[in-house]
């Protein structure tokens, strides 16, 4: 498969939870503004709670999606990898661009 299709088809998948992440960034990004590094660990564990809960909500909710990206050469496991790695590499960007520009 193309890269730049695969590429697509996956921000298709992540798009469906984009503004629910985006939510959680921005919170997680001002307490981290008013409190540094010292909320930091439970800044990173409220992300990987949000992270493990938009997994079982989009899981659950988008079941029957699923068919549609392994017709097309992307399989379940990909699509999760790749979305939730990229959302945690863009939260943890987020963090030190904040810390740098404080």
């Amino acid at each position: 498969m193309q890269p730049i299709k695969t590429i697509r088809l996956i921000w298709t998948f992540y798009r469906s939870f984009f503004f629910a992440s985006l939510v959680i960034n921005a919170f997680c990004l001002s307490i981290f503004w008013k409190y540094g590094f010292s909320a930091y660990s439970g800044l990173f564990w409220l992300k990987i709670a949000s992270l493990a809960f938009i997994y079982n909500f989009i899981n659950n909710y988008k079941r029957k999606e699923y068919y549609y990206y392994q017709n097309l050469g992307i399989p379940k496991t990909r699509l999760w990898v790749v979305t939730l790695t990229f959302d945690f590499i863009l939260f943890l960007f987020l963090i030190i661009q904040t810390y740098k520009f404080k």
